[in-house]
């Protein structure tokens, strides 16, 4: 077992030798998260398990990650943290016809070289964790009255000025008869 995540790794090495890695990495490294995010100086605990998953017949692995996102709320516009706690399952293939038969929970890897950097997977991951729109369920709404929509127009003082203006169709509602 290993304390700092490795720049790369060799995904069939690490299977056929069970190999776990954990650590952490700053949320700064991850060039479109730092995007997404308001603050991106928080750290992501990563645990990698890899394995040989004997059902599914491929080389597999396990990545947990552990943080907190700092986003924007879109509706009081204000930031606020989102835990992220996810675990995502994968496996590893030379070509996508082979996994056609795969449960769709499981992430499938296409191998192109020897080694993947493990922070692609954690950028990727944690990407789709944000949410579209990013909404802090403690904060308030604006006060919205639940009125029929004449009573807002009155409640306005839009329906005053509107009788007050001639209907520009009235000449056509007199040809029409």
């Amino acid at each position: 077992m290993f304390n700092k995540l490795p720049e790369l790794i060799d995904p069939i090495y690490s299977v056929n030798h069970n190999k776990r890695f954990t650590g952490s990495v700053n949320q700064s490294r991850l060039k479109r998260l730092v995007e997404a995010v308001v603050d991106a100086d928080r750290e992501v605990e990563v645990q990698l398990d890899f394995f040989y998953d004997k059902a599914l017949k491929f080389p597999a692995f396990i990545m947990k990650l552990n943080t907190s996102l700092n986003l924007q709320c879109q509706r009081s516009l204000q930031a606020f943290d989102l835990p992220v706690n996810t675990e995502v399952k994968g496996v590893f293939t030379e070509s996508l016809a082979l996994t056609e038969d795969l449960p769709t929970d499981v992430e499938v890897y296409e191998l192109d070289g020897e080694k993947v950097s493990p922070f692609d997977w954690i950028e990727e991951e944690l990407l789709l964790c944000v949410p579209l729109a990013p909404i802090d369920e403690s904060s308030s709404a604006p006060a919205y009255k639940a009125e029929s929509p004449e009573a807002n127009k009155k409640s306005q003082g839009l329906i005053d000025d509107e009788a007050q203006k001639p209907n520009p169709f009235a000449a056509l509602q007199g040809l029409k008869k």
